[in-house]
C-alpha cells in the first residue's frame, strides 16, 4: 500500500478529463467531483507513483502526495484482527431495533 499515490488535477471538462484518465492506469475517487471557485473540476485519483508521474506531465493543474500509502497502513494497522465470528459458528447480530 505504501505505493499508492493520492493525484489531485483540476480539468476544464470532460473532454479533459478523458484525456487525463486515458494517459495512466488509475482509480477514481468515488462519489462525485467537486468544483472549484474558478469553475474546474477537481477530481482525486489514486495510483502508482509512475502513473502519477504520467499525468503530471499533462497541461493541468496537479497535486501528488506520495505519502498517501503511507497513511493507508497506518490506518490498516488500527484494524481489530480479531475473529469476531468465530470462523462463521457466531451469527451476526445487529445494533439497530427491527421494526
Amino acid at each position: 500500500m505504501s505505493q499508492v499515490t493520492k493525484i489531485t488535477v483540476w480539468v476544464p471538462d470532460l473532454k479533459a478529463l478523458n484525456e487525463v484518465l486515458s494517459a495512466a492506469k488509475v482509480q477514481t475517487d468515488c462519489g462525485s467531483h467537486k468544483r472549484d471557485s474558478d469553475g474546474s473540476f477537481m477530481v482525486t485519483l489514486y495510483g502508482p507513483s509512475a502513473e502519477a508521474q504520467k499525468i503530471a506531465a499533462l497541461s493541468y493543474r496537479t497535486e501528488l502526495d506520495d505519502s498517501f500509502g503511507h497513511l493507508l497502513e497506518q490506518a490498516h494497522d488500527q484494524v481489530s484482527k480479531t475473529d469476531r465470528f468465530k470462523g462463521g459458528k457466531v451469527k451476526p447480530e445487529g445494533l439497530g431495533v427491527k421494526r
